[in-house]
């Protein structure tokens, strides 16, 4: 394998390959991606991956079709985005400068050659940003470097796996096939996020630790009590959106922040506090022009909303980016906004177009596509009108798309200077999209439409509810009506109906009936007889595996079906759970003996009636009481 320096996704793809294929990799690092490709080319390496395809490359090299997007970022000194700079490095033998010059003519491009190249045209000042991938993104960020990623700005193609011509066709298939499965495409996502926040945490840590910000201090924040934003509750604890970007924030900074805000204190006393740098931070707060000139401000955390649409369930946290889905269908209007959004965001990509909404949203009912495009508005509307809870779900690990004005806000004094943009580094790092949706006021779209349909069909819920109740009430009355209060086995009444058309000849029927059980009444008193009773029917749950009943007193039925009579000796393993046990009371020092006498009923030569096996059933109870013979079923009580 042929890789640059600290190749995460190339790693993550071919590791997971190798272990499905049972391959033997060895990694091979090269100074430059043109020196990949000449590899390649040469047959000095068998496959690389990251590499878009051209219809150039095609004739150089076996191409896979695409199995990921490159993660593009944008490196410069202090942070900034694409259309604010005026010349740009891009590296040689890469697509980077095709596409600049297509989205941004106005940009000049500088060409460069491996990772000292870039760093030198930062530092000179020659350029005012650098673009390259993931494997950048660690060595620049630790050189004091800031990165912006670029797959939302330029639309990134899909990249594949690629090998020598007329080599490793078939194996390149099956890694291909590999690699877009749900499994490895959840890895992989994961991974990289995972691997950017650890990276920039580092990084961040590192320019806290240079900075002149004092570490031991505890920064004090305010927030100003409003729903969704900061919640107060009784018990002394604080959420809400502005909390958790506030905290999570910190935290990613290495620093420690505290919240001082009561909920009663109002937005201008707050405001006023900071004014005098009293306090250190506001969070949240609205960005006006005005307002920057006393204080500083991170980058905003919060906005509107326009969503991925999918089926319910469908791929859940896979994908994190919308320029991930190079594998989904995805449906759009025809020559709509959206339509013209995705084949910029996902070019080469064929999109499923329809004539209208109508037509769209039926092909993802149909699963003739994965994912459609709506605004949060036409979303809600078209749940509202519809006459059934539609079997779809916002993707809210893709998120939106959306611009914010609110941010956190710093005093203005040295200290806020430096944390402000620090913070808006650490900001870009949270899970804004599962941290809104956490707290935002806008209710849940099914419990929208189930509201309005409950609201509009009020009477016959009512109807539902009050039937539904009686049946609730109908079914205890029936179970506490057949269960004995004490043991909480089966009563006698449920005996008899069970049944009241006799019993099987296959089935075995036991009569079991506690032997002195009133001297432990007259000794003991009848709360230990209640407690012994207790005992014998907690056995008897535990070992028996058939129905039991107690038909009153100390009297109770067992009975098992053919399967189990046909295995005695488990049936006798069973009765000695419960013909002979000990019952101990330590608070009271007592221990007894309990002994039960067991009347058993075979197979019979035919159906018979329940009181007619009952009565010789417990005839043969009878006779194992008072037999003096069989002492397995008549242990007297001894008492310690």
């Amino acid at each position: 394998m042929a890789i640059e320096a600290d190749d995460i996704t190339t790693r993550i793809l071919f590791d997971s390959a190798a272990d499905h294929l049972d391959l033997n990799l060895k990694y091979i690092t090269y100074p430059s991606f043109d020196a990949i490709l000449k590899a390649i080319e040469a047959g000095k390496a068998d496959f690389a991956a990251n590499v878009t395809f051209t219809e150039e490359r095609s004739i150089r090299f076996e191409i896979s079709h695409p199995t990921n997007i490159e993660y593009t970022y944008l490196f410069s000194k202090k942070g900034t985005h694409l259309n604010k700079i005026k010349v740009v490095g891009v590296p040689e033998g890469t697509i980077y400068g095709d596409l600049i010059r297509e989205y941004y003519p106005e940009i000049k491009q500088i060409s460069y050659l491996g990772h000292d190249a870039a760093v030198d045209l930062l530092k000179t000042n020659a350029v005012g940003g650098v673009v390259d991938a993931i494997n950048q993104l660690k060595p620049m960020l630790m050189k004091g470097f800031e990165a912006e990623i670029l797959n939302d700005q330029i639309p990134i193609k899909p990249v594949s796996i690629v090998a020598p011509t007329g080599k490793h066709t078939e194996l390149l298939r099956k890694i291909q096939e590999h690699t877009n499965s749900e499994t490895v495409q959840r890895e992989l996502s994961e991974a990289i996020k995972k691997y950017q926040f650890t990276i920039r945490q580092q990084s961040l840590r590192a320019a806290v630790s240079q900075s002149k910000l004092d570490l031991q201090k505890t920064y004090t924040v305010k927030s100003e009590n409003l729903d969704e934003y900061t919640v107060y509750h009784e018990n002394g604890t604080i959420e809400g959106i502005s909390v958790d970007v506030v905290y999570q924030a910190c935290g990613i900074l290495g620093i420690k922040c505290e919240i001082i805000s009561t909920a009663d204190e109002t937005w201008e006393s707050m405001y006023s506090d900071l004014l005098r740098k009293d306090i250190d931070i506001i969070s949240a707060a609205i960005i006006a022009q005005s307002r920057k000139n006393y204080m500083y401000f991170s980058e905003p955390y919060y906005s509107p909303e326009v969503l991925l649409i999918k089926r319910q369930g469908y791929k859940n946290n896979v994908y994190s980016n919308i320029s991930e889905l190079i594998t989904e269908r995805i449906g759009v209007i025809k020559e709509d906004f959206y339509d013209s959004l995705l084949s910029r965001m996902l070019p080469n990509k064929a999109l499923y177009k329809y004539s209208n909404q109508e037509s769209q949203v039926q092909a993802l009912l149909n699963n003739e596509v994965d994912y459609i495009v709506l605004s949060r508005t036409n979303y809600n509307h078209l749940l509202l009108k519809s006459e059934m809870v539609l079997p779809f779900e916002e993707d809210t690990l893709i998120g939106s798309f959306y611009s914010s004005k609110v941010a956190v806000a710093f005093a203005k004094n040295e200290m806020g200077q430096q944390l402000s943009p620090l913070f808006s580094r650490a900001i870009q790092m949270l899970n804004l999209p599962q941290i809104i949706n956490k707290y935002n006021v806008v209710p849940d779209w099914r419990a929208n439409l189930l509201s309005e349909k409950e609201f509009n069909s009020y009477r016959l819920w009512l109807l539902f509810f009050l039937l539904a109740l009686v049946v609730a009430i109908a079914y205890y009355l029936h179970v506490q009506s057949i269960t004995d209060n004490l043991t909480k086995l089966k009563n006698r009444r449920a005996l008899y109906r069970k049944y009241s058309r006799g019993i099987s000849a296959q089935h075995t029927v036991i009569y079991l009936d506690v032997n002195k059980f009133k001297s432990i009444n007259d000794t003991y008193g009848h709360e230990v007889g209640d407690k012994v009773l207790e005992l014998l029917a907690e056995k008897i749950n535990t070992n028996w595996k058939g129905n039991a009943y107690r038909i009153g007193g100390d009297e109770f039925i067992l009975i098992c079906n053919e399967k189990l009579s046909e295995k005695r000796e488990c049936l006798f393993n069973s009765i000695s759970n419960f013909e002979s046990f000990s019952y101990i009371d330590s608070q009271n020092d007592l221990s007894l003996i309990v002994s039960s006498a067991v009347g058993i009923s075979w197979r019979r030569k035919h159906h018979m009636p329940l009181e007619n096996v009952l009565r010789d059933t417990e005839a043969e109870m009878y006779k194992a009481k008072y037999s003096a013979l069989d002492s397995r079923t008549s242990l007297d009580i001894q008492s310690n």
